[in-house]
């Protein structure tokens, strides 16, 4: 796969890495990723390479504090920084992205997509929208002691870190992916305090904007037995996404990443079908 690698400034100046990965054909249209807490866009690259060969270009970055990009790992005082940061990485490829450009989020990437609509639309307006297990709410039990402490240290040491609870098994039926994931030296197994508090600012703010969202084409990717986000307040998400052009995929058997399950030949194929037919 050809790529072209440029690291730019973000914001307060950290830096970020950004990898745009063009078709060798004719350029039908381009994917802007963002990835999920604590991994990296490095983890992309099948579906990328399935995606290349139909003729779509590829945008893919790390977000501050994660992967190959600078900044502290899993800390922020607020989303308003990732979402400054797409903003940088938009405005430095724009010139490449000439033809249908589709956003696509999964996990907190797809919280910080859906704010970005929400917030930035007068910026720049994707063709479309896809979100894939969107953090809006976690499922995963975080113990009582270890919220209290968060919030308390979000407003005192908002650096604190403490274990993430995410696990390797949670992710994927697919023995060797998760393996693959425990081995990765770029993913990291904490939270920070401040982190935390902002998504949870950003998780009551995005059902409090839902009327923001009523412009645009939306397809929303759920995996129905995901242990880490709620599925059900996906769905219920989606339920009331004012947008007029949207659709629904749900993924029954699926944990939290489809695009690395057993049958992830089958998720490629449905976001290649609705790109089809844009």
């Amino acid at each position: 796969m050809e790529m072209h690698l440029h690291t730019i400034a973000g914001h307060h100046g950290e830096r970020l890495y950004t990898a745009w990965y063009p078709p060798t054909g004719e350029l039908r249209g381009c994917i802007v990723w963002v990835h999920g807490y604590a991994e990296h866009s490095g983890r992309y690259q099948e579906v990328v390479k399935y995606l290349l060969e139909r003729g779509w270009g590829n945008l893919l970055w790390d977000l501050r504090g994660h992967g190959r990009s600078t900044g502290r790992r899993g800390f922020i005082t607020d989303i308003e920084e990732y979402l400054y940061d797409l903003t940088a990485v938009w405005t430095y490829w724009r010139k490449e992205l000439n033809k249908k450009v589709i956003l696509f989020g999964h996990s907190l990437g797809g919280l910080l997509v859906l704010r970005y609509r929400q917030k930035y639309s007068e910026i720049w307006t994707p063709t479309a929208t896809i979100i894939s297990a969107p953090l809006l709410q976690l499922r995963m039990e975080v113990p009582f002691w270890k919220r209290a402490l968060a919030q308390v240290a979000a407003r005192l040491f908002p650096t604190l870190s403490l274990p993430s609870g995410i696990e390797p098994q949670q992710l994927t039926h697919d023995e060797g992916e998760a393996l693959a994931y425990a081995q990765d030296t770029l993913v990291f197994r904490t939270a920070t305090a401040g982190w935390f508090a902002a998504v949870q600012r950003a998780q009551t703010e995005v059902w409090q904007d839902l009327p923001l969202l009523a412009q645009g084409k939306y397809l929303f990717l759920l995996p129905q037995q995901d242990p880490i986000c709620d599925s059900e307040a996906a769905q219920r998400f989606f339920r009331h996404l004012p947008a007029s052009e949207k659709k629904l995929i749900l993924y029954p058997e699926s944990f939290h990443e489809p695009l690395h399950e057993t049958f992830r030949k089958k998720v490629f194929q449905d976001i290649a079908a609705y790109l089809d037919e844009l």
